[in-house]
């Protein structure tokens, strides 16, 4: 077994601080997957087309300082600066692509609501790498659920776990779901994927039989403080999605989800 190279860890998550959003989960998220030196702050705010934007000169200078306090490592104040736009969306994507950030956390549904953008939008314009967190992310995150197939979100997923236990030394856990019409050796898919957690021990490893995968994630995630999964995979002429899976779980689990996308279609 080889010790995981620092390049597989996520470098440098952003995380956008809105006006009205708690964003506490999407915080929490990214520093159990970056560490505090490696996270960013960056503020937005939305003014209608029909609005100056020097309507939002006081709302910009509590968000500002809003930004200070919320920082746990000191940074200068190119960090602390806000963006009053009638396209929040246009300015974040601007900032990621000029910061080259690894990862950008997105809070669901509030920071959506706030940038004026939907997950179909996000996914179709992609900046970076893409995580959309619910809203029950802890500040300890002690052991980690990734339900994997081998899909094309898989890396990313075993990136931002193995990032987190980099981290928080949290504990590892994968959930390989297979249904009852096919064994396990011909479940073609997971052969790339089972490859590679065969070197890495660090993960404990799940296997179950299902035809209901849906209600066979959503019960395993209860026992673990966060799950991290991949959207579904579309065909490049279908509206993007989390997928079905993916969005009940986001919506109904008490615990914190992670959804993940990568830039790449």
């Amino acid at each position: 077994m080889y010790p995981i190279p620092q390049n597989a860890f996520i470098a440098k998550v952003l995380v956008p601080v809105l006006a009205g959003c708690d964003q506490k989960s999407a915080i929490h998220a990214a520093h159990s997957i970056a560490g505090d030196e490696n996270v960013y702050l960056s503020g937005f705010i939305y003014v209608p087309d029909n609005q100056s934007l020097s309507t939002a000169a006081v709302d910009a200078r509590k968000l500002r300082q809003t930004l200070k306090q919320l920082y746990k490592v000191k940074r200068g104040d190119k960090w602390a600066q806000v963006n009053v736009s009638h396209d929040p969306w246009g300015e974040l994507v601007n900032v990621v692509k000029r910061e080259d950030i690894d990862l950008l956390l997105l809070e669901w549904p509030c920071h959506f609501d706030s940038l004026k953008v939907t997950i179909a939008e996000v996914f179709a314009q992609a900046p970076c790498n893409i995580a959309i967190v619910n809203q029950h992310i802890g500040a300890a995150v002690k052991n980690v659920l990734i339900p994997i197939r081998g899909g094309p979100y898989a890396e990313l997923s075993l990136r931002i776990a193995l990032s987190i236990r980099n981290s928080n030394n949290a504990q590892i856990s994968s959930l390989h779901l297979f249904p009852n019409n096919i064994t396990r050796d011909q479940d073609v898919a997971f052969k790339g994927v089972d490859r590679v957690l065969k070197n890495l021990p660090e993960i404990k490893r799940e296997e179950i039989v299902t035809d209901n995968p849906i209600n066979a994630v959503f019960e395993a995630a209860k026992k673990y403080d966060l799950l991290i999964m991949g959207a579904s995979a579309r065909p490049m002429d279908e509206v993007p999605s989390i997928g079905p899976v993916a969005e009940k779980i986001m919506r109904e689990s008490r615990n914190g989800v992670i959804v993940v996308k990568t830039k790449l279609p």
